[in-house]
Order: C-alpha cells, then sequence, then structure tokens
C-alpha cells in the first residue's frame, strides 16, 4: 500500500519537473534592455570616525531629494565599496539629473555613469 503510494507520488513529481523543463526549453527569454544610470558615489571620512549617518548614501540622497528625484536606489557601505545613489536617466529624470549634476561637483560628490539591465523589481 505504502510503496504504490510512494510510486504514484513520484510520477507526479517526476511529470512536474518535466512539465517544467519543457516550458523552459520553449518559452523564450525576454530580453530586458540595459538601462543607463547616473551614479553618484558618497565621499567617505578616511580618518577612521564612521557614524550612522556615514553608513549610508545620506547626502547624495539628500540631493537627489532636493533636486525633485522620485525614485532612486542607495545602497550602503559595506567592505571597499562607498555608499551610492544610483537614479535611471530617463527623460522623466532629465531635471532632476541636470539638477544634481550641477550640485555634486559643489559638493565634493562623485559622479559616473554605468549601465545596468532592467529588472523587474517591484518598485512601489
Amino acid at each position: 500500500m505504502r510503496r504504490t503510494r510512494l510510486i504514484w507520488f513520484a510520477l507526479g513529481a517526476a511529470a512536474v519537473v518535466a512539465v517544467f523543463v519543457v516550458s523552459r526549453i520553449f518559452t523564450p527569454e525576454i530580453e530586458m534592455p540595459v538601462i543607463a544610470h547616473l551614479e553618484l558615489i558618497e565621499p567617505v571620512d578616511d580618518t577612521g570616525d564612521i557614524t550612522d549617518e556615514d553608513m549610508i548614501a545620506n547626502r547624495s540622497g539628500a540631493l537627489a531629494r532636493d533636486c525633485g528625484a522620485q525614485f532612486f536606489e542607495t545602497t550602503f557601505l559595506y567592505n571597499d565599496h562607498a555608499p551610492t545613489l544610483e537614479i535611471a536617466l530617463t527623460p522623466e529624470n532629465q531635471k532632476a539629473t541636470e539638477c544634481i549634476l550641477s550640485r555634486a561637483a559643489s559638493q565634493a560628490i562623485q559622479t559616473r555613469i554605468i549601465y545596468r539591465k532592467a529588472t523587474n523589481a517591484q518598485t512601489h
């Protein structure tokens, strides 16, 4: 009795795996577009006195909010990576990015353009 149930269970699991593999083979992979982002690299104090405010992109985040940026991503300080802020270079962000670029140099915030593939991440 138990062996019969286990056999049916194994056959059902094998059928599910087979359908999954076949569907992955015949489903075309959706190519995500590459989007340019403006990356602001937060200046870090080299004296070794790091506070909680230094762990996040606090100054560049405030700069982006002051310039009217609607959506941007920040990273935090870890190992050898300074905190950063990334804002997509899209027509909707044009005024905000122009404002950010004009103010970033006066605040000693480094900028660079990076390219990454778009993701299906939830943005709200």
